[in-house]
């Protein structure tokens, strides 16, 4: 399943955690868990392990769906566990 032509990480990441948007981790719980998508969360939860595990959301991708310029692989690395994992999936070991 894909979101308007990218993943469901890149959805949320532009809509949910883009500067100009007031949104949170609250807002990416509600939206992953719409019964009428069951998969989304899943999926959601697979493409976030990927981009973390193989690094493949890099700064200039990160900054293109956010406008948050990261200049390292490690920041934006460090932004997706901490700010998207952790307060959705708590200690759960990241595994791609």
């Amino acid at each position: 399943m894909q979101e308007k032509n990218g993943t469901v990480l890149e959805y949320v990441l532009g809509l949910y955690f883009h500067v100009n948007h007031g949104f949170g981790v609250e807002d990416v719980k509600n939206y992953l868990d719409n019964p009428k998508v069951s998969d989304r969360s899943q999926l959601f939860k697979k493409e976030l392990a990927q981009a973390i595990v193989n690094h493949s959301i890099s700064p200039k991708e990160f900054e293109r769906l956010t406008a948050v310029d990261y200049e390292t692989q490690e920041e934006v690395d460090e932004f997706l566990k901490t700010e998207i994992w952790q307060p959705i999936y708590g200690n759960e070991p990241i595994k791609a």
